[in-house]
């Protein structure tokens, strides 16, 4: 049985598919393909959460760790560097699964943010016997969503300490791995005057 890929989910449940390939698609879905049906359940929540964008603010906790950390560092300069903090939009862990699909193991967690054009889909995978997580992921820009944001700068911080500094490959995807840390934040340097702060959930919350 041929799956449909994930562009065509996204273009299915945006509406944007020509009636054809609806009716096709459609008729994929009524004959009963699970993992097919699983994939349009989940764009059809991040849609959901991308529509109601503007109603979500981050945490003020979050936003006060985030703006201590920066003092501590000085990543802020003083002179032209702009703060964002991205917003989530998605973060699997609240996805009520479809029954039938929840017995899977479901230990990995996927998670999107988005500030303005830029978008940040990110895996968090805990190594098993530890307590060491794998956080993978790309950086995007929605205006060209075949396309990742390579070469930035990307520094993982924890409490305001560098634990680490990277820089997305040509594709725009970076991977970092840490132990059990809280209050976790990706610093993205984007251009010459755009520091752009995604605060990372604790892997137990």
């Amino acid at each position: 049985m041929k799956h449909f890929s994930m562009q065509d989910c996204v273009d299915f449940v945006r509406w944007v598919k020509d009636e054809e390939e609806t009716v096709a698609m459609q008729k994929h879905l009524d004959e009963g393909c699970t993992k097919c049906l699983k994939n349009l359940e989940i764009w059809r929540h991040i849609l959901k959460f991308a529509n109601k964008e503007s109603q979500y603010a981050p945490p003020e906790s979050s936003v006060r760790i985030v703006e201590a950390s920066f003092a501590m560092r000085g990543l802020l300069s003083a002179r032209t560097e702009k703060f964002e903090l991205a917003t989530l939009v998605f973060d699997s862990s609240k996805v009520a699964l479809a029954a039938g699909v929840r017995g899977g193991y479901a230990s990995a967690r996927q998670l999107l943010y988005k500030s303005g054009s830029v978008c940040i889909d990110m895996h968090m995978q805990p190594k098993p016997g530890s307590e060491s997580v794998v956080l993978m992921g790309q950086l995007l820009d929605s205006t060209r969503p075949a396309h990742g944001i390579g070469d930035v700068p990307v520094s993982l911080l924890c409490e305001g300490d560098t634990l680490s500094r990277k820089t997305t490959n040509q594709v725009g995807e970076f991977e970092f791995g840490f132990g059990a840390v809280r209050d976790v934040q990706l610093v993205f340097g984007i251009g010459e005057s755009r520091l752009l702060v995604v605060p990372v959930p604790n892997a137990n919350n």
